[in-house]
């Protein structure tokens, strides 16, 4: 009984990690992002699969109930990617569950996963304000597992036992929690560095602008983008600049840059898309404008 239980567990962690590493990949490589219908419903889908895995490998329990971690998916998916993922997620956990056959246990879990999947939403926005995503994340924990025994014993009506399973559940569930939560955390820090990097990259050093590097990456982009119809470029050239550098000095030249670089925010209409591509040469691009306009 114990090693089966040792081998459950073991088999749910290993597959709460591999989702959790699938769902960090699946969020686009961008510095601020939305996500899409199709990485919503990728993300749902997956997370219905896992549970339905998790199932699989649960700790059977009197009257055909089982026991899992399914709700830590549930919660991951509230805390990181909102209510638009994981509602749709827990109504599908409480329709595979019946899939698994129809009992008083199942009914009762599929409505429990209900409850929760509308609950754990409001709960986490009120909670985020106030604290840490390991305290969030372990609350929203608490509840599920106290949602889960209560439905248990009602099952069972049998106080001693559903204690048993709520504190059992709660100590390992919040262990797992808690790793689980230290490794998305770990991936998502190499992603925010990598976007750093990526982003680094692509910039002008002395200007805080774009680069020539970045202005090809942006062109093609915009040449393969069949919404903007036209586009028009302003090239800026400093007149005299050697001149400058060599009577006033190098540093008052950069200062002179900068200084340019600052207008240039200030007044384009997008300063995501002004670059330095010379020595004291900027281009703008104007999309949907015509060379005229």
């Amino acid at each position: 009984m114990l090693s089966s239980i040792f081998l459950s567990l073991i088999a749910n962690i290993s597959i709460l990690c591999t989702v959790s590493y699938i769902f960090v990949k699946l969020i686009p490589k961008e510095k601020h992002y939305t996500l899409s219908l199709k990485k919503k419903l990728e993300m749902i889908g997956i997370a219905s699969i896992t549970n339905f895995i998790l199932m699989l490998f649960s700790v059977t329990l009197p009257e055909e109930a089982i026991l899992d971690f399914r709700q830590i998916i549930l919660i991951l998916l509230v805390y990181y990617f909102g209510p638009s993922v994981s509602i749709p997620t827990a109504f599908l956990i409480s329709a595979l569950r019946l899939l698994l056959g129809i009992n008083p246990a199942s009914i009762q879990t599929a409505f429990v996963y209900v409850f929760l999947g509308l609950l754990l939403p409001y709960v986490s926005s009120k909670l985020t304000k106030r604290f840490n995503n390991y305290a969030v994340l372990s609350c929203l924990n608490v509840i599920c597992v106290a949602t889960i025994s209560l439905s248990l014993f009602f099952l069972y009506k049998n106080i001693l036992l559903s204690l048993l399973i709520c504190f059992s559940l709660l100590i390992l569930s919040s262990i797992v929690v808690i790793a689980v939560t230290a490794f998305i955390e770990d991936l998502i820090k190499n992603l925010h560095l990598y976007l750093e990097e990526q982003e680094h990259a692509q910039m002008d050093y002395l200007t805080g602008l774009y680069n020539m590097r970045a202005f090809n990456k942006k062109w093609q982009v915009i040449q393969a983008d069949k919404s903007i119809a036209k586009t028009a470029f302003m090239i800026i050239d400093i007149d005299h600049f050697k001149w400058i550098n060599d009577n006033y000095g190098h540093a008052n030249g950069n200062f002179i840059l900068r200084q340019l670089a600052v207008i240039l925010n200030v007044g384009a209409p997008d300063h995501e898309l002004i670059y330095r591509v010379g020595g004291e040469e900027f281009c703008l691009i104007l999309n949907h404008l015509s060379y005229a306009e």
